[in-house]
């Protein structure tokens, strides 16, 4: 067998390798059919933050929710009327004995350690979407997220994490409700 016989056999056998780890290679990469489908538990909290009113427009229901927010004690941060978006935020100061109180059953609720209570704030923030239905005309989707961030007293994140207790958005949607029958009553 002449030299040029085994390298054209050796660069054959190695094309063949090469095709060969390439084509498992392609295969063992397939992306998974249900790699962005939405786990159960992603699609309950959805659920538990979102809710329908109907009202005249989109701007009734961000007034209505920036009145119960307010009345909630949060002080409005962020309105993007054209977004329909709303943030507002409620800062904890852990000095006194009512925000340790309320501080001890935030972390109650949301599973966190006994070691919170040495922070120097605790820092809720809830944002609010509002878009119109695509199922039915004169009715808006409002969806709300709670989330908490814990600072300590050198003013370093010592945790964050969002809120999902069902009690809570429960109660938010309970004052936005109540707000939007009376910001609908008034402008009636």
């Amino acid at each position: 067998m002449n030299t040029r016989n085994r390298q054209y056999k050796g660069t054959c056998l190695c094309a063949v390798l090469l095709i060969a780890a390439l084509a498992t290679a392609g295969c063992a990469t397939q992306p998974d059919p249900n790699l962005l489908r939405l786990s159960e538990s992603t699609l309950e909290i959805r659920a538990m933050q979102t809710r329908t009113f109907a009202a005249a427009s989109e701007a009734e229901i961000l007034a209505a929710t920036a009145a119960a927010l307010q009345d909630m004690e949060y002080n409005i941060d962020q309105i993007e009327s054209p977004l329909g978006v709303i943030s507002a935020s409620k800062v904890s100061d852990a000095d006194s004995t009512s925000e340790f109180t309320t501080r001890l059953l935030l972390d109650l609720l949301c599973g966190c350690g006994g070691s919170q209570f040495a922070a120097d704030k605790h820092v809720i923030t809830i944002t609010t979407v509002v878009l119109p239905s695509l199922a039915a005309e004169g009715e808006f989707v409002t969806r709300i997220t709670i989330q908490q961030i814990t600072y300590d007293k050198q003013s370093q994140i010592t945790s964050r994490s969002a809120i999902d207790d069902p009690e809570a958005y429960q109660r938010i949607f309970e004052r936005l409700s109540k707000s939007l029958y009376i910001e609908v009553n008034d402008n009636a």
